[in-house]
């Protein structure tokens, strides 16, 4: 490794090595000579990393943490910053970090000038008629010599005069939070309780409070629920940390499995951020973690063995079976969160393969498993589920295509996540190509309802033909370093000073994930025995879904037609299943039921499967009918991307 005296040598050779930056969480890749420090290399990425001290090495706000490769070692003034603070390995200082090789680079939330934009909007209806936790107000007599009862016995005293039921228990841990109180001669109390065991204690007339857990690849999102009126009082939405150590999720299962510590190591990190975003949560709505009394987490079959810390070898080859696949109860204090003492975790069922409890939860959500409607339901990510149900069948037909994070970002050459300066749309006018940005920011990246748009209007405009190669002929077309591309935006109009371009190797990536969605759906209608004339309802969930112009979608042939059918965009349907089990047991026995009724379809069993992909590769020549139908639940809530309003 070089010292630093000899990268000024090394960045005045002509042949200096190009490398490739990755900034996670927001997927976003740049290519700078060997040399280069990460704060020009975000500069150029569009990325504005925080430095309050213009970049000299000063003010620590631009601290980051060095995932993979090789980088230059730091000179004595950065060490002795980095020796100042309990840092952890890895970590480096953006402003003098300087890269020797291609590097992924996890940038810290205080690091950024502008967040990841995130999505927690769902519509859901809680009820609270048969409660999981319930609350009871307590008035105890205060001890004396006369009466020297356990503080348990006098707790279980007035339980046993409201409640009829005489057989309580109590932990060590809850004891010890009774007696906190007891201490304090505060004698009239909340106890919440669920079934005979005695969960927690709050102060009167609060309320026991309930967590929810979308656990996604890309996003974690959480929700604060008032469990005695079902109301929800406040949202989050993260980043999972985990994305540093992979973007789909094979990649992140081969490093789980590959050595001692590192499953622990993804367990922690999803443990540390359903932590951190409890906390947040609590602190929007004002209230205190120790009274959130249950937790409930969904997501797919890997995030929950990832979680759990299960083995994962299992997973990364065919047939792909899960350690565990029912609903399971653990304590809340397992993940690390300041809950009441004796809380819960609720786990989902999964279906099985990689079809896991998120999708349990979307379906569960959206009444999909009680509609009367032909459904086709699509949860679309870095991996997209998809469940088709006919009310004349019992089952239900349910899968999960790899479309990869092709949609999130990943994989195209200026693709990035959903953050300020992102493409979101692209329209035609007056037979202009026009676009807007998040935040109305100058562009300096794709996200994947941008990229969606560009490739139905590229198509519309004859610059894409229907095998999806670029036309020679058309304005804008030209030959790049990586073969033929298109140029979306002049360097001079973009935030970063370097055109913004799509490349013919990505419009190739992006048809083959959308032709693996289409053909999964394809697949599971031939065999539910179901025509597309039939289906009435397309339900389409996710962050990415809720923002995906249907239309394009249907454009370049991600999306079926469907003559007959209402196409509803539903927000964080995951997120809202969680919530219904969190405050209903009839909520968690219907998981259960649409665990045991759901048919996992393992599509690399049927050569169709494979032939409908190889077809669903070019864009359709027909237009989406004048006539469909769409309508946007989330749109209607007022979805929010920042996560901190939700």
């Amino acid at each position: 490794m070089m010292g630093r005296e000899d990268v000024a040598d090394e960045v005045a050779q002509p042949d200096t090595a190009d490398c490739q930056v990755t900034f996670q969480p927001l997927g976003k890749r740049v290519t700078v000579s060997a040399g280069t420090t990460l704060l020009e290399a975000g500069r150029r990425a569009g990325i504005l990393l925080s430095a309050a001290c213009g970049g000299v090495g000063v003010c620590g706000r631009c601290r980051i943490s060095v995932v993979s490769g090789d980088m230059f070692p730091p000179d004595k003034e950065e060490m002795d910053f980095l020796r100042s603070g309990p840092y952890a390995s890895g970590t480096r200082l953006a402003c003098e970090a300087r890269v020797a090789s291609s590097v992924a680079v996890d940038v810290t939330p205080g690091a950024f000038t502008a967040g990841q934009q995130l999505q927690t909007a769902t519509e859901v209806a809680l009820p609270t008629s048969d409660p999981i936790i319930e609350s009871h107000q307590i008035d105890l007599s205060p001890p004396s010599l006369d009466d020297a009862s356990s503080d348990y016995r006098r707790v279980a005293g007035g339980l046993v005069a409201s409640t009829g039921w005489v057989d309580w228990t109590m932990t060590p841990a809850v004891a010890a939070q009774l007696s906190d109180f007891v201490r304090q001669d505060q004698l009239s109390l909340t106890t919440y309780t669920r079934g005979g065991q005695i969960v927690g204690f709050a102060n009167p007339g609060r309320s026991p409070l309930g967590l929810a857990v979308d656990l996604g690849c890309t996003k974690i999102a959480a929700y604060l629920v008032d469990l005695g009126s079902g109301i929800r009082l406040a949202a989050r939405g993260m980043p999972n940390p985990q994305i540093t150590y992979g973007e789909d999720l094979m990649t992140r299962l081969v490093y789980a499995d590959s050595a001692d510590g590192r499953a622990t190591a993804l367990a922690d990190l999803a443990r540390n951020s359903i932590a951190q975003l409890a906390s947040l949560v609590c602190e929007d709505a004002k209230t205190c973690e120790r009274e959130i009394a249950d937790v409930c987490v969904v997501g797919n079959t890997a995030m929950m063995h990832l979680l759990l810390k299960l083995p994962v070898s299992r997973l990364l080859r065919a047939p792909f079976v899960a350690s565990i696949d029912r609903d399971l109860d653990l304590p809340a204090g397992d993940l690390g969160g300041r809950f009441a003492p004796a809380a819960n975790v609720h786990i989902l069922p999964s279906i099985g393969g990689f079809v896991g409890a998120d999708h349990v939860a979307m379906i569960l959500a959206r009444g999909i498993d009680e509609s009367a409607e032909v459904t086709v339901g699509l949860d679309i990510g870095t991996n997209t589920e998809i469940v088709v149900r006919d009310p004349r069948s019992p089952k239900f037909l349910t899968t999960s295509v790899p479309s990869g994070p092709v949609f999130e970002g990943a994989h195209v050459s200026d693709g990035m996540r959903a953050a300020s300066g992102a493409i979101e749309k692209f329209y035609s006018a007056t037979g202009e190509l026009q676009y807007t940005t998040i935040d109305s920011a100058r562009p300096v990246g794709m996200c994947g309802s941008g990229i969606v748009d560009l490739i139905a209007e590229l198509h519309r405009s004859g610059t894409i033909d229907d095998r999806g190669h670029l036309v020679k002929s058309r304005s804008g077309v030209r030959s790049g370093a990586s073969g033929m591309e298109f140029l979306v935006v002049n360097a001079v109009r973009t935030g970063n000073g370097r055109d913004i371009v799509i490349t013919q190797r990505d419009i190739t990536q992006v048809q083959l994930a959308k032709a693996a969605i289409f053909a999964g759906i394809d697949t599971l209608l031939q065999l539910a025995e179901v025509s597309y004339s039939a289906v009435e309802r397309v339900e389409v969930a996710g962050a990415f879904g809720s923002y995906l112009d249907l239309r394009s979608a249907i454009a370049i042939g991600m999306l079926p037609r469907f003559p007959n059918a209402e196409y509803r965009q539903v927000g964080n349907a995951a997120g809202g299943g969680a919530q219904l089990a969190l405050v209903s047991r009839a909520a968690r026995a219907r998981a259960r039921e649409i665990a045991g009724k759901a048919e996992r379809i393992e599509l690399k069993r049927y050569p169709t499967f494979d032939r409908t992909m190889a077809r669903a590769t070019r864009i359709p020549k027909a237009e989406p009918p004048s006539n469909m139908v769409t309508r946007s639940e989330s749109a209607r809530l007022g979805v929010c991307r920042d996560d901190n309003h939700p």
